[in-house]
């Protein structure tokens, strides 16, 4: 079967990306054809070439805007590239392909920011799959004319997948519609393996970790430095270690000298060895404004650790307040800052929680993502 997937990520490589390229590489071990569309960055990010050296075709598109671009330039660039759409339909090279299935993941409205897929699809006839990795809850980001849009894309394609309840269910309320065809799946972890790291002492310090992209409308940094430069928090002993990279990385870094951090927080840059991460940290916290369910969130549980998190997405299902984490019922720095106190106040409990958030993560993880996927994928493709 020849399977065409659609990355669109901006990022060189996100956490939104890991189930589909699971998927891909199974793909490929059972002998389809896989084919990638992804975003122009100038040069592949090592994922990309991996998924290539595997046999992946990847077809590259117009489209990414490079951060720090100036005023003017962005918005010359946005508006030559919406002409050069109509003309000349940056998906036209994948479907040359003739794919059998197409698989679409993003935020969960960003199908309607790409018509020129939608336009060749309806085309062809492809069969598809919408795979959403987030949803934002705390506003509606769309009008009734975008709400349309992804009705209809939603209503044609085979499946609508999600990976939390909470953002399927803030969708049918956004959208005003059930999404019948909707389905719950799960991402992978990126761990070596599976198992409870035992807590260590690296001094009197807590050692906080934050592992995520650095980009403070989704995963809200700005807020957690709030609530640590408070007075409160300046008199207790404790070090934040943050591990990602992002566009949001100057202005991050910035705000951590304006509030005078400096000494406590540590940015570590992006790891691919978590276990490590979980040897040297003893709780995850997750600020977050929007979520699906945070990879980092499933893998620091996986390892043993309880987890601060804000009320969104699926962090209430896989978090317990006072069981296995503590919840924040908002992205706020009051709400936040309630939470990280209950937690502080709890931190002889912290192994126990981690016990617990084993157990959780342990029954709720899928441990063959890419082998789940790929089957969905061969249920609803055309069959060559």
């Amino acid at each position: 079967m020849k399977i065409a997937f659609i990355s669109i990520v901006k990022d060189p490589w996100g956490g939104s990306e890991e189930l589909w390229a699971h998927a891909a590489r199974e793909a490929m071990v059972h002998g389809h054809e896989v084919f990638i569309s992804a975003y122009d960055r100038g040069s592949l990010s090592p994922q990309f070439k991996s998924l290539a050296d595997a046999g992946a075709t990847i077809f590259v598109r117009r489209g990414y805007i490079p951060p720090g671009t100036g005023l003017y330039k962005r918005v010359a660039t946005k508006g030559l590239n919406f002409l050069l759409n109509k003309i000349f339909n940056p998906f036209k090279d994948i479907f040359r392909a003739r794919p059998d299935i197409v698989i679409y993941s993003g935020s969960c409205y960003s199908i309607k920011d790409d018509p020129e897929l939608i336009q060749l699809l309806t085309k062809y006839k492809t069969p598809y799959l919408i795979n959403t990795q987030v949803n934002v809850e705390y506003s509606r980001p769309i009008n009734e004319i975008e709400a349309g849009v992804i009705r209809n894309a939603f209503h044609h394609a085979a499946k609508v997948m999600f990976v939390s309840e909470r953002n399927a269910a803030v969708a049918r309320r956004h959208l005003l519609d059930n999404i019948e065809n909707s389905l719950l799946v799960r991402n992978p972890v990126n761990l070596s393996e599976i198992g409870i790291i035992p807590y260590t002492e690296n001094g009197p310090a807590v050692q906080f970790a934050m592992v995520a992209n650095l980009l403070v409308n989704h995963k809200g940094h700005d807020i957690l430095f709030d609530v640590l430069r408070s007075e409160k928090w300046a008199g207790r002993e404790w070090q934040l270690n943050i591990y990602g990279s992002g566009d949001d990385e100057r202005y991050i870094k910035d705000l951590c000298s304006f509030f005078k951090l400096e000494d406590r927080v540590h940015f570590k840059g992006r790891t691919n060895d978590i276990r490590k991460v979980w040897e040297q940290n003893q709780i995850l916290l997750m600020p977050s404004l929007c979520e699906g369910i945070p990879l980092a969130v499933v893998e620091a549980m996986l390892c043993g650790r309880p987890v601060v998190a804000t009320d969104t997405g699926g962090h209430m299902e896989w978090i317990r307040d006072g069981y296995n984490g503590f919840i924040a019922e908002g992205a706020n720095v009051f709400s936040f800052d309630n939470a990280l106190e209950r937690a502080w106040q709890k931190k002889s409990a912290w192994p126990e929680m981690g016990l617990n958030a084993f157990n959780t993560a342990q029954n709720q993880y899928d441990p063959n993502p890419g082998k789940t996927f790929l089957k969905i994928i061969l249920e609803h493709g055309h069959r060559p």
